[in-house]
């Protein structure tokens, strides 16, 4: 399933290529993250309902190195043959240059272990070639580099509109961190939510919830005032 997020903005949610959205920028022609493996099919017969053949994507921007972002990917590139970008602390992740490393809970470690063991058997690393930092904009969206869930993690900033991956869960009744047993690094992660907060938009875009579009950086100032009272 495809849907515009507003009724003018150019931005698509896609659902369908496994537990994480998937999001498509117009015009720009940019995926944000790759989905599950095996999904691929399912991403561009989404975007074939809005008009974008294989051929027209230009890049795809991943938020960070877990299986359920990035499984897609190696079909994906070769079926359409975009830009993959990635920021620097990840991509030695993505390309299969470096193990990654399990979460420091034990929960964490088996989930660790099995979406590692699941993701290797479906599809190889992908060569990042473009390893972006903090601050540079992409195809009109801004780099803002949001350490924590991985080393690489990033948010990206396009107007009114934040994709916000797995930096947090944002959903109707409150904004809450993403479950610890995931996260590489649990201070870091609440520093890039304050980090976070600080910024300006109105519609936030998770991986895990459904976008949230009504003054979502208020919602992010008060998870992060929450956190703040957190030893």
């Amino acid at each position: 399933m495809i849907y515009q997020v507003g009724d003018t903005s150019g931005v698509y949610c896609i659902e369908g290529a496994g537990e994480a959205r998937v999001y498509y920028v117009a015009p720009e022609f940019t995926l944000v993250n790759a989905g599950m493996p095996g999904k691929a099919d399912r991403i561009l017969s989404a975007l074939a309902r809005i008009g974008v053949q294989p051929l027209q994507v230009k890049r795809i921007i991943l938020s960070h190195h877990h299986w359920d972002h990035v499984g897609g990917l190696w079909e994906l590139k070769r079926r359409t043959g975009a830009e993959v970008i990635a920021h620097a602390r990840d991509a030695d992740y993505i390309s299969g240059k470096r193990p990654r490393r399990a979460p420091r809970r034990l929960t964490g470690r088996v989930w660790h272990a099995l979406t590692e063991l699941a993701g290797a058997r479906h599809t190889p690393g992908v060569e990042v070639d473009r390893r972006v930092s903090d601050g540079e904009c992409v195809g009109g969206l801004l780099v803002v580099h949001t350490p924590g869930h991985t080393p690489g993690h990033i948010c990206l900033l396009r107007g009114d509109y934040l994709f916000s991956s797995d930096l947090l869960l944002a959903t109707a009744g409150a904004f809450r961190e993403t479950p610890h047993r995931f996260t590489a690094d649990l201070a870091t992660s609440r520093a890039s939510i304050r980090r976070v907060a600080q910024l300006e938009f109105q519609a936030i875009l998770s991986s895990r919830n459904p976008p949230y579009v009504f003054r979502a950086a208020e919602k992010v100032r008060e998870l992060a005032d929450k956190l703040g009272m957190v030893a």
